[in-house]
C-alpha cells in the first residue's frame, strides 16, 4: 500500500531495488545525509516484513557504496527512530545513512 499523503511514499528515488529505494533527506544533517524506505508504506522499521527489512538493509549496503564514491567520509552515522518517544518525524519506516567527514 502506498499513502498518498506521505512525502516518503511519493519521493523519488535516487537508488532502489524491487522493495525499497533511497533519496537524499531534505533537511541534512551532513552533506550526503541519505534515507532507506521501503516503497509500500509502513510505519517502522520492525512493522515492514522480513523481506522488505533486509531489502532496506541490502540498499543501505548499495548506498554506502554510492556515497563513499560520492563524498569520501571518514565514517558514517546509521539509525533510525521508531516510535514517537524515540523522535520518530515521519510515519514512514526509514533508516539514516549519513556520511562524517
Amino acid at each position: 500500500m502506498i499513502d498518498d499523503k506521505c512525502v516518503f511514499c511519493n519521493k523519488p528515488a535516487v537508488l532502489e531495488n524491487d522493495l525499497a529505494k533511497g533519496f537524499f533527506d531534505i533537511r541534512p544533517m551532513a552533506p550526503g545525509h541519505f534515507l532507506i524506505v521501503p516503497k509500500e508504506h509502513y510505519v517502522t522499521f520492525f512493522d515492514a516484513p522480513r523481506d522488505v527489512q533486509i531489502a532496506m538493509v541490502d540498499l543501505l549496503d548499495q548506498a554506502k557504496t554510492y556515497l563513499d564514491e560520492q563524498y569520501h567520509p571518514r565514517g558514517y552515522q546509521v539509525f533510525s527512530h521508531v516510535g514517537e518517544a524515540a523522535y520518530q518525524k515521519v510515519f514512514h519506516a526509514h533508516i539514516h545513512l549519513v556520511p562524517v567527514a
